[in-house]
């Protein structure tokens, strides 16, 4: 009965467009990867890809395919089961009789050399923009700071329109660290090479060094190092602790 209820939920959401699908349908990404196994680099990917298509979709010569993005790695949980692998993304355009249906992003996990999961764009599954494109915090600007002027620009001129970023340099990037039961919060201002906890009213002075991979904050006898890419986190001081760490928004209260 529960397994017809919900069946019954998925085509409403589905008949609905403008209701997000449930979460349980939609994927999340699994934070707790100590312990995962991506594979090896499938170096090979776009073939591996074609051959998974050319067996999945039903008319495969006529689609049309743009790649949106090369392997990278990734753990996830979808329906209860947990998939790792590289990630790779596709715009795809399938033909239906005599149309075509619009490209729709599908994504794709591969590990060891095989596709261990595949999800799609449709009324029920939304991919989500995070797991296709890789968020450039160095490209965002306020939308005060977005440059005025003439907007009619034909496509052959394009490449040539520049955007002006205006960046203010104090601003900060908030972090916020879960060490098993301990939250702790901190700001990173990569121009000004600041790296502070923030505990209440106090803040605390590390010292820092970061790359494009990682941030290791330094205070005493205390060395907290963050991997900018997973999250995963660790802080040594008398013990070693691991945990997880996330951006947050520094304007969502």
């Amino acid at each position: 009965m529960k397994f017809v209820v919900y069946i019954c939920l998925c085509i409403l959401f589905v008949s609905c467009g403008k209701i997000q699908p449930p979460s349980i349908i939609s994927p999340s990404q699994n934070l707790n990867t100590y312990d995962v196994s991506y594979g090896q680099q499938p170096d090979n990917y776009q073939q591996i890809l074609k051959e998974h298509l050319i067996s999945k979709l039903q008319n495969y010569k006529t689609a049309k395919v743009e790649f949106i993005n090369e392997p990278v790695k990734l753990s996830i949980d979808h329906l209860g089961d947990t998939y790792s692998g590289y990630r790779v993304c596709l715009s795809i355009n399938e033909q239906k009789g005599d149309y075509y249906v619009g490209y729709r992003n599908h994504f794709f996990l591969i590990n060891n050399g095989k596709v261990t999961l595949h999800l799609f764009d449709s009324g029920l599954l939304a991919i989500p923009f995070e797991y296709c494109v890789s968020r450039d915090s160095s490209r965002q600007i306020f939308i005060d700071d977005i440059p005025d002027g003439n907007t009619n620009i034909s496509i052959e001129k394009m490449d040539e329109v520049k955007v002006i970023e205006k960046r203010k340099n104090d601003s900060f990037t908030y972090i916020s660290c879960l060490f098993e039961q301990d939250e702790r919060t901190y700001i990173f201002n990569e121009n000004k090479n600041i790296f502070k906890q923030i505990d209440r009213l106090s803040e605390t002075q590390y010292s820092v060094k970061f790359n494009k991979a990682f941030i290791i904050a330094n205070i005493e006898n205390a060395e907290l190092t963050i991997n900018r890419v997973s999250g995963n986190a660790s802080l040594v001081s008398d013990i070693a602790t691991k945990g997880v760490c996330k951006l947050t928004n520094k304007t969502k209260f």
